[in-house]
């Protein structure tokens, strides 16, 4: 039935019989099961979850017949902790991976070493760098390959290792197969003709998308408008490269005669930022970082649905080990969204993702009578003389006297205090500490402030110390802590803080985030990063 709804996609477009949400009876365990992840796949930007680019006519096809989790969230904005939650079904704090300097305990089983003991045959075929054997993803399956080539085009070859190994198998063969392909991430390189499908009109054919998000977030670079502009087309060129690779991936499973007994689930790890929140590329916990595309397309679908309850990328592993009939863990923290594919529903649900580093964020979302929050904690980590800030800090504070003491690095600096993003204040930052006394306008229950400055310096590259860090000023007194709170129903963007328009919401919600702990499953184990090691992570930006 699937081979031939598939054929209608492939050349109807859109199908015609109307999206319903009308439960579906407990299916038969497909013959197999395909997990594709796309790395860096935001899911705003595909015409299923509302772009205004066409990025995605194929993928938006095969929303019109699968079922579409519509609020998805990453448990990380990093590729090696947000796969490492995909594929275990554990929050980052359980598998306690959190850099490339770790790897994965035996002690914790992935998808594929639980499919595997249960007679499936598996292959994984991954193009390497944080997706690789280096870090435990090769285990359970029969084949993997991990080869990491930095192109855009690597896709090609990752899906064609994939379909090799489905040629392979024998006709009572169960099979699990994992793909994942860094062909939407940074450096944006699609090839020709999708590099100038969105570019602005008059050219820039020459232009590169190596825009370095990395040194732009640690204060090093500067871009201008029409930088974001160029990436973003290139992002956006990526998408429409990947969607038709994954079309002519379909129309081959379906000359195999596999559409009709496998089911498909396509995701991604995190998503992108083009500084809808300050920053480029992929490290805070907004919605454009952490909400990822999530479709299910299983045998016998002849009517897309969209599923509105918010899941988490820990509930495709238990999801999975549903629609299989394979016994799911009882540890695991991921909950199977078997209950929401066959029609049901909830009044309430959650979800968590986080980002640790010197600059930390945690956030919860929450959705409850159809209203969906999402609240954001951020801070900075203190050392014992002060805090170092890079250029800017946002904070809030319950009293209306504003009392710290404040030292410029380097050179003197004119740091600017915004107060509900209006500048209330100008300081002068000298050298040395300069203790500051204001009192805040109004009486409220909450201010929110902002500190920012032009401008920052490297101690390393001054020769002053090993800190490769690029420092503004530092703080005394005062510890950078932002609680934001977003009503994403309403502002699907998180573009303006509630925070104090809604205190109560604000504090309900950032206690709940707050009492949110896990514990370590099995401690991760070293990895030393070898320059064999170090080269592929620092061309995805993922180290220096």
């Amino acid at each position: 039935m699937l081979g031939w709804v598939l054929a209608v996609i492939l050349t109807n477009g859109c199908g015609e019989e109307p999206r319903e949400h009308q439960a579906r009876q407990h299916a038969t365990p497909s013959r197999g099961y395909i997990l594709i992840s796309l790395d860096s796949l935001a899911a705003r930007r595909l015409g299923a979850y509302g772009y205004h680019r066409d990025t995605s006519p194929f993928f938006d096809r095969l929303a019109d017949r699968g079922q579409l989790f519509e609020t998805t969230i990453a448990q990380s904005p990093s590729t090696l902790v947000s796969h490492l939650s995909l594929m275990t079904g554990l929050y980052p704090q359980q598998h306690g991976v959190d850099g490339p300097r770790e790897t994965l305990s035996a002690g914790i089983e992935t998808l594929a070493e639980r499919f595997s003991r249960y007679g499936f045959a598996t292959a994984g075929h991954t193009e390497g760098g944080l997706v690789g054997r280096n870090y435990g993803f090769h285990r359970g399956f029969d084949e993997f390959t991990d080869s990491f080539g930095r192109s855009d085009t690597e896709i090609e070859a990752t899906l064609a290792s994939g379909l090799a190994f489905l040629r392979g198998l024998e006709p009572e063969d169960r099979f699990f197969l994992f793909l994942h392909s860094y062909s939407v991430h940074h450096p944006y390189e699609p090839p020709d003709p999708y590099r100038s499908l969105f570019l602005p009109t008059g050219g820039l054919a020459d232009a590169s998308g190596d825009l370095s998000w990395r040194a732009f977030n640690a204060g090093f670079l500067d871009v201008e408008d029409s930088d974001i502009e160029l990436a973003s087309a290139l992002y956006d060129g990526s998408v429409r490269y990947v969607d038709d690779q994954l079309e002519g991936f379909f129309t081959d499973l379906q000359d195999l005669g596999l559409l009709e007994n496998t089911t498909i689930v396509i995701t991604s790890d995190h998503g992108e930022e083009f500084l809808e929140h300050r920053r480029l590329g992929h490290s805070q916990v907004y919605p454009e970082d952490v909400q990822v595309p999530l479709l299910v397309l299983e045998p016998g679908a002849t009517s897309g649905r969209r599923i509105p309850e918010l899941t988490e990328l820990i509930d495709v592993a238990p999801t999975l080990y549903d629609l299989a009939g394979i016994p799911t863990p009882a540890d695991l923290s991921g909950e199977s969204l078997l209950h929401l594919l066959r029609g049901g529903s909830t009044d309430s649900s959650w979800a968590y993702s986080e980002s640790l580093g010197r600059t930390s964020q945690r956030s919860l979302f929450s959705t409850e009578s159809g209203v969906t929050h999402q609240v954001v904690i951020t801070s900075l980590a203190a050392e014992p003389d002060g805090i170092w800030v890079t250029k800017a800090a946002g904070f809030e504070t319950t009293s209306p006297t504003l009392a710290f003491s404040i030292a410029s690095f380097n050179q003197p600096r004119l740091v600017r205090l915004a107060l509900e993003d209006e500048e209330f204040e100008r300081i002068e930052a000298g050298a040395r500490w300069s203790r500051i006394s204001l009192d805040l306008p109004g009486e409220r229950s909450r201010y929110r402030l902002d500190l920012s400055t032009e401008g920052c310096n490297s101690p390393r590259l001054l020769g002053l110390s090993d800190d490769p860090r690029c420092l503004s000023f530092k703080l005394r007194g005062l510890a950078p802590r932002l609680r934001e709170l977003f009503r994403l129903d309403q502002d699907p963007r998180a573009s303006q803080d509630l925070g104090s328009l809604e205190p109560d919401t604000l504090e309900r919600l950032s206690g709940e985030l707050s009492r949110l702990r896990w514990s370590v499953v099995a401690p991760p184990q070293p990895r030393p990063l070898s320059e064999e090691i170090r080269e592929p992570l620092r061309l995805l930006g993922a180290v220096d």
